[in-house]
């Protein structure tokens, strides 16, 4: 759904509204209602993304390490898989802001996870 389109859904909305009041009975067909669905979603997701990714950027490796030093030296498979998926979210944010230094570094940090899970 396009911003145009929620304008006019919106619009109509809120139109409706001033006829009827709040007590007015919203429908929106089944096509409407996936695209608004989706829309919310994306939105929620995108903005969820974002701000990992930015913490990802900006914590520095000393408090990553500190808030993570007290666990055992040896990584279970779980936390190599997640720290994986940490790593791929934060790759992918970089690489569509086009910060490929940034994603050189964060690529390296790829490949250290991936050895650790093949010697499991």
């Amino acid at each position: 759904m396009t911003k145009k389109e929620i304008k006019e859904l919106a619009k109509q909305i809120m139109n409706e509204m001033d006829k009827q009041g709040l007590d007015m009975e919203i429908v929106l067909d089944e096509d409407q209602l996936e695209r608004l669905a989706d829309s919310i979603v994306d939105k929620l997701l995108g903005n969820y993304i974002k701000q990992q990714a930015s913490w990802y950027s900006t914590s520095t490796m000393d408090e990553m390490y500190n808030k993570f030093k007290k666990k055992s030296v040896r990584s279970t498979e779980a936390d190599l898989l997640g720290e994986l998926a940490k790593l791929m979210t934060k790759l992918d944010y970089h690489t569509e802001r086009e910060e490929f230094e940034v994603c050189a570094e964060i690529k390296k940090q790829i490949d250290d996870v991936n050895d650790k899970l093949s010697k499991l």
